[in-house]
């Protein structure tokens, strides 16, 4: 007799840790749903403006291309410019 009572106590608290067990597990699937959705938009926004970046970076390409003398010619005028500050600090540096 004594065998049947511990077994229905073991049962019982066995059978309450289930549904603890559960209830937890549900809870915890309903946050990692939610994160999930998240990142699923997360990471459409990121697909869309990637594409954008893209087409940005293509746009630009296309201006240097059809302008390439244009911005060659503002790069070796600003390059000009740092080489001679050099040459004037190494002639000064030379001179003293």
């Amino acid at each position: 007799m004594e065998n049947i009572i511990q077994a229905d106590i073991f049962f019982f608290i066995t059978g309450i840790a289930v549904i603890i067990f559960t209830i937890c597990s549900i809870v915890v699937m309903f946050y990692v749903i939610r994160i999930l959705i998240d990142m699923k938009s997360v990471s459409k926004t990121m697909l869309r403006e990637s594409d954008n970046i893209a087409d940005d970076i293509e746009s630009v390409r296309e201006a240097v291309r059809s302008e390439g003398a244009k911005v060659r010619t503002v790069a070796d005028f600003f390059l000009g410019l740092f080489n001679r500050r050099q040459k004037e600090v190494k002639k000064k540096k030379a001179a003293k």
